[in-house]
């Protein structure tokens, strides 16, 4: 299932097109094993039910640099393909970051200082937990070329990190297989059940890439180092796939190369996080997902290639049959975890809603996509799968 809530700031862009069909190209039939829908009986509410104009490019060089972020989320290890029991959500979720105050998220201050003195562009991080066992924060910074990223981790060698105030016993230490990584080791006291647990805080630079990580587990060093000399085997693999918008073009990266976004039920800029209204291929949409080990294997099943983040959230699947396939599992997977069934929108028969403990949560296929919406009203969720419904459905 979708985590619908929005974990602080957090997805992908370019000319780089996700495969598939754009949504253009194939309008939405109102027919089939997900049974008729008349759109004009559906309560859209105060939503827009007409597609927006092509949103065209970036416009400026910030924007387009988080584009390129989001992109980037397709690239960046998730925690839970580190370690299968990394899954549950932990801190600040997954950010697309675009800006040297960004990394304040991240910490400690001096890492914004430092990257700023060398050029960084932009990064994507992303971190879960096994709770009460070990947590883990991956992090993924551009920067201008590779001696600037190189600069930045010989910087923070020499510079004195700040931690927060239950850290403590600060060393540092050497990675397993990783000589270059800089690397520091701390106690750390959990206020509330006084275990101790230790984390270590790694980076290492890889082209024009500094690999940040954060690794904590209970009691041992060890478990916390393998963590970490784990993430950076990945993340240096995957990250040379990525292809990088060059800075002199981030202006005109294609914001909606696809057309699905001018479809989505987009939020007002100002209430948008840097992971919202924004599109996703397979791998970064899991860096959302409650479990993204489940999902995974889900979203491999039904062919899921493309998805949108916005006021709702929107998955394109391989066909109608599919779509159905991912409705069934995500309303399971909902009702397993607290949600108790409620109405379904009207006249959508396939639809499928559930109360849970902060709010309304609905779900529903049209042909080969699947919508998603939550609100603490049932009625504007409905309202916001059925306008959901007919921006996908619009001539």
């Amino acid at each position: 299932m979708a985590a619908l809530t929005a974990a602080v700031s957090m997805v992908a862009g370019c000319t780089t097109v996700v495969a598939g069909v754009p949504i253009t190209a194939g309008k939405v039939p109102h027919k089939g094993p997900q049974l008729v829908v008349d759109p004009s009986l559906l309560d859209v509410g105060p939503y827009p039910v007409k597609p927006q104009p092509a949103l065209g490019t970036a416009g400026t060089p910030l924007r387009g640099a988080m584009v390129d972020a989001q992109r980037m989320a397709n690239y960046v290890v998730g925690p839970w393909e580190v370690d299968l029991a990394l899954k549950t959500q932990y801190s600040m979720g997954a950010l697309a970051l675009n800006n040297t105050d960004a990394l304040s998220q991240l910490g400690p201050p001096e890492l914004a200082t430092v990257s700023g003195r060398h050029n960084f562009i932009n990064g994507f991080a992303t971190a879960r937990q096994a709770e009460d066992r070990k947590n883990l924060l991956n992090a993924v910074l551009r920067f201008d070329d590779p001696p600037s990223a190189a600069a930045a981790v010989s910087d923070l060698r020499q510079t004195t990190l700040t931690g927060p105030s239950n850290w403590a016993s600060i060393q540092r230490v050497a990675i397993p297989g990783h000589p270059d990584a800089v690397a520091t080791s701390s106690t750390v006291i959990d206020p509330k059940t006084r275990r101790q647990w230790i984390a270590v805080r790694s980076f290492a630079f890889h082209g024009p890439y500094v690999f940040m990580q954060l690794a904590q587990s209970v009691g041992d060093l060890a478990p916390a180092l393998q963590l970490v000399a784990n993430t950076i085997n990945l993340q240096r693999i995957l990250i040379d796939q990525f292809s990088e918008t060059d800075p002199a073009d981030f202006a005109e990266i294609a914001v909606d190369p696809t057309g699905l976004l001018a479809r989505t039920l987009l939020l007002p800029p100002g209430e948008a996080t840097t992971v919202q209204n924004a599109r996703f291929g397979k791998r970064g949409a899991l860096h959302f997902q409650r479990d993204p080990v489940w999902s995974s294997a889900l979203f491999d099943k039904t062919v899921m290639d493309l998805a949108a983040r916005a006021k709702t959230n929107v998955y394109r699947l391989s066909d109608a049959y599919a779509a159905l396939v991912v409705v069934d599992e995500f309303a399971a997977d909902v009702a397993a975890t607290a949600g108790k069934p409620v109405d379904r929108v009207e006249f959508m028969p396939a639809s499928r809603c559930m109360q849970r403990t902060r709010d309304f949560y609905c779900v529903a296929p049209t042909d080969r996509w699947v919508i998603e919406a939550h609100s603490r009203s049932l009625d504007d969720a409905h309202q916001q799968v059925a306008a959901q419904y007919r921006l996908l459905a619009a001539e």
